[in-house]
């Protein structure tokens, strides 16, 4: 069976944790390769900020609809079966 892989971005901890699809691939590599981009540019975006309401929707080209708190965004990838 194949697998899909879900890049996921998340923000915030405990009750208030967010978590959100990105993008989805049939090649892990690409999917990683997606992670290490929208995290490197959330970072930048985190380091930048003057408060969590000044980072405008689609500031992140590697995730167009990235949220962020106090915590910053990170992602990973959430590895789903493939039904045929």
């Amino acid at each position: 069976m194949k697998n899909v892989f879900v890049v996921m971005g998340t923000t915030g901890e405990y009750s208030d944790r967010n978590e959100w699809a990105v993008m989805a691939y049939l090649d892990e590599a690409l999917a990683q390769e997606h992670v290490v981009n929208a995290d490197r540019r959330a970072k930048e975006l985190f380091a930048t900020r003057q408060d969590r309401y000044s980072i405008e929707k689609g500031a992140n080209e590697f995730d167009p609809d990235m949220s962020m708190d106090y915590t910053g965004t990170s992602y990973f990838i959430y590895t789903v079966p493939l039904a045929k």
